[in-house]
């Protein structure tokens, strides 16, 4: 899970809008916790893909991303999922 420093930080979890990082997800069952997902080829593309058809639609109507509130950040280099071990910049 990564470290709630981690989340405010880098990944701007509380800010929401363009700047929060895309790879984010929520725990199922404990809410509390945040997972990066960028390192699961398969979810990874997934929402890369789902961000450009959206970015692309933005273009087509004229629209900026700015004025989005979908999560368009790419905000560090990713972190495999530990589900159990607490993770992020501040911890050893």
């Amino acid at each position: 899970m990564l470290s709630l420093k981690q989340q405010e930080n880098v990944c701007l979890l509380y800010t929401g809008g363009i700047d929060q990082c895309r790879y984010l997800k929520q725990d199922d069952t404990e809410y509390d916790k945040w997972y990066c997902i960028k390192k699961k080829k398969a979810e990874k593309d997934k929402i890369d893909k789902k961000i450009n058809e959206v970015l692309a639609d933005f273009k087509k109507r004229g629209i900026d991303p700015a004025n989005s509130s979908m999560p368009l950040g790419d905000n560090c280099d990713g972190y495999p999922v530990l589900k159990h071990i607490e993770q992020g910049y501040d911890v050893d």
